[in-house]
């Protein structure tokens, strides 16, 4: 990483349509936004505050959402969540009942710093979140990683898919988990069918 006077955290989001046969599609390509949430979950990194545990402080969830066309022109750095993320309906069904992929549930931080409420599953405080397992994380060198993230043939079908988050995992140590949203992008609309499987590469560069 950079050291903290030249520290100007970037990033570079590509998805590719992946389909049965094997062949690939790319479909988007552009930077993202490294977002406010970032510089919070650093900030208590570098303070030696927060929580205690290094893991908190790594990037180990990602959402998809709906309704990132409504936003597509006017993000910025204070955006703190997914304009509709999938879960906020139906929870995890959200997703499709014969998806692969390791959802969690639990807490997404505030803009001030409290648990964003939200209602899946008649739940206040719990949100629906994909793990980011650890060999999808890619170091590409000294400053920059790539996370290689995925919605598989079976995930989010006959679904419109246009927005995607990157979240830290738990910096102030809360229970359940409050996650701030540290990169965001929305994208063009997709309608995700079981042809094939949608794959995200996003690097970010420190």
């Amino acid at each position: 990483m950079r050291n903290n006077e030249s520290f100007d955290p970037s990033g570079h989001l590509e998805i590719y349509k992946i389909y049965n046969d094997g062949t690939e599609e790319c479909v988007f390509e552009e930077a993202n936004t490294i977002t406010s949430g970032m510089g919070v979950g650093l900030g208590l990194l570098y303070a030696g505050s927060g929580s205690q545990t290094m893991t908190d402080f790594q990037i180990r969830y990602f959402q998809l959402g709906t309704s990132g066309d409504s936003v597509i022109d006017t993000y910025g750095v204070s955006q703190y969540s997914l304009v509709s993320a999938f879960g906020q309906v139906n929870g995890i069904a959200d997703y499709g009942v014969d998806t692969t992929l390791p959802l969690v549930l639990g807490g997404i931080m505030n803009w001030d710093g409290s648990y964003l409420q939200d209602v899946p599953e008649g739940d206040t405080d719990k949100w629906v979140k994909l793990l980011i397992s650890d060999n999808a994380i890619k170091r590409i060198d000294l400053n920059s990683v790539t996370y290689i993230l995925y919605a598989d043939r079976n995930t989010c079908n006959d679904q419109i898919v246009n927005e995607i988050g990157l979240f830290m995992q738990n910096p102030l140590n809360q229970d359940p988990e409050m996650s701030p949203m540290v990169a965001y992008r929305p994208f063009i609309s997709i309608t995700k069918t079981s042809d094939f499987s949608l794959l995200f590469k996003w690097t970010l560069n420190f």
